[in-house]
């Protein structure tokens, strides 16, 4: 379980969040996380993964009913930052082979006869079959689109087996069908894991389609959470991303179309 209580983050006297509160992140759920540009998305992210300093509030999470803290907290966290880097000298399995290092949760379930070494090879090999991009094994990471190398960070993350998944728009330079190869994966693997993940992404009818939660920021304030039926609404668009729109009803999961002034 996932829990934000008044969380505010200032850079330097601005303040970017400002008391965020929410809570309802149920294992095996993905929640989606949007706003337009500058809401505080990307902040909201990097502080639940401990690399943004709150100035006020707590962000804690819980698992079988303890809350993790420390180097356990740590670990229970995989990210995918929206800024990724491209001059890596590793291949593109080296590089989410060097992830199983960071994570002990990755060999809990290996056989007794099974090497360390044999168990993060087979655990690589496994996460980039799932991706779809066993073929960019032997590629430099510095040589990958970059698409390709939002798909080789997702899987630096998926190999530690993390209790909670936190990805910073991993889709965004990703084609529609990568996008939805990538979100149907994401809900594979938390249902069966029974882990959460917080995605920001910024296509709203992506969002709805894939997403059992939403939470929507506005200027660093909460403005809405629940599941998309109920926070995607004609007023929140307009109030939130200043767009006039009708919403769409698709067998329950609500369909964005902009009306033309």
């Amino acid at each position: 379980m996932l829990t934000l209580d008044d969380i505010h983050v200032r850079y330097g006297k601005r303040p970017v969040l400002k008391g965020v509160s929410a809570s309802g992140f149920e294992p095996g759920t993905i929640t989606g996380l949007l706003g337009p540009n500058a809401a505080g998305k990307s902040t909201l992210v990097k502080t639940i993964a401990g690399i943004q300093k709150a100035s006020q509030g707590t962000c804690s999470i819980t698992v079988d009913g303890e809350e993790l803290t420390g180097g356990a907290r740590r670990e229970a966290i995989g990210y995918v930052p929206q800024d990724l880097l491209s001059s890596a000298t590793l291949t593109a399995f080296e590089s989410i082979l060097v992830a199983t290092r960071r994570s002990s949760r990755a060999f809990a379930h290996s056989g007794a006869g099974s090497s360390s070494a044999a168990r993060a090879q087979e655990l690589a090999a496994s996460v980039m079959e799932r991706l779809g991009i066993t073929h960019l094994a032997s590629r430099h990471v510095h040589e990958l689109s970059g698409g390709q190398r939002q798909l080789v960070a997702v899987g630096q993350m998926l190999v530690r087996e993390p209790e909670v998944l936190l990805l910073d728009e991993p889709t965004s330079a990703l084609d529609l069908r990568h996008q939805v190869e990538l979100l149907k994966l994401i809900r594979r693997e938390v249902s069966q894991n029974d882990s959460v993940a917080l995605i920001a992404i910024h296509d709203l009818n992506l969002a709805a389609r894939y997403c059992d939660r939403l939470i929507v920021l506005h200027q660093g304030r909460l403005m809405a959470q629940g599941r998309p039926s109920e926070v995607l609404t004609p007023g929140l668009l307009e109030e939130v991303y200043g767009l006039r729109a009708k919403v769409l009803d698709d067998d329950s999961t609500p369909v964005i179309c902009p009306v033309e002034e």
